[in-house]
């Protein structure tokens, strides 16, 4: 899949607005500080010396707190500070070979009712320490063993990510061999090779029944109005069809095109 993103109806913030937010270097730097420690707009200038005006760290500060990601709070006017109020995850990977973009975005509910240690099955471990130091240690290294597992996981993923794009260079070599000479005789032979490797980045998604609509949509035409997304399902429908005919794990029932479904 090239766009991962969580119920579009959930989302509060575009993605375009989260490349937007987080393209600025101050406000990485502002949520960065945010995220250890809540802080006021004058703390927050403080720390970035004469780099950055106080008037342009409140205008940052609005931005992010028009946008939900943070908030403001504190009953004295004069020492309002700001915290995170939602969760942001962000990851992407674009290659000469494969795009993909994940994201999504939830605001916290409750601050108060924090993920807590019995959450995560440490709190009797932790319940049997009673120095504050020790305490600390116990977190520190559990903190650090969760920091390794990440990285393991990191490495994983990275090694996963090249095994797809390799096996995706063999389908393009395999493309070109085999089947380019056909293709490029059809109307819209660069629509057919696009669909192709849609299906084949994420092969579970399209596996058996072909949902047209999210075909449409991972090809990003949802964008292009009703008028013309229609215009485009069309095309799909008849380049679906011409694939059909040259690859027998593709194929076409009454209309639906299933994929590998044999």
């Amino acid at each position: 899949m090239e766009l991962e993103e969580q119920d579009p109806t959930k989302l509060f913030l575009s993605l375009d607005n989260v490349l937007e937010i987080l393209g600025n270097p101050t406000r990485r730097i502002i949520l960065s500080k945010l995220s250890k420690v809540p802080l006021g707009a004058s703390e927050l200038a403080a720390s970035f010396g004469t780099k950055i005006s106080r008037q342009a760290i409140h205008s940052q500060l609005k931005m992010l707190t028009d946008s939900n990601i943070i908030e403001s709070f504190g009953d004295d006017p004069r020492n309002i500070k700001y915290r995170i109020k939602s969760n942001l995850s962000l990851r992407i990977n674009v290659s000469p070979d494969y795009y993909n973009i994940k994201y999504s975005v939830s605001e916290i509910d409750n601050f108060k009712e924090n993920l807590g240690l019995k959450d995560i099955g440490c709190h009797v471990d932790f319940q049997k320490i009673k120095i504050p130091n020790e305490q600390l240690r116990f977190l520190g290294e559990k903190i650090r063993e969760v920091e390794q597992n990440i990285a393991e996981l990191e490495v994983e993923r990275n090694s996963l990510l090249r095994n797809k794009e390799c096996f995706i260079i063999e389908l393009k070599k395999i493309m070109k061999d085999q089947y380019y000479s056909d293709i490029k005789k059809r109307e819209q032979p660069n629509l057919e090779k696009e669909i192709f490797y849609t299906l084949f980045y994420n092969p579970t998604k399209y596996f058996k029944k072909i949902n047209i609509d999210s075909l449409l949509d991972d090809m990003f035409f949802s964008e292009m109005g009703p008028i013309r997304r229609a215009t485009n399902k069309v095309s799909i429908k008849y380049s679906l069809r011409d694939l059909s005919k040259l690859m027998d794990f593709m194929y076409e029932d009454e209309e639906d095109f299933f994929f590998f479904d044999i």
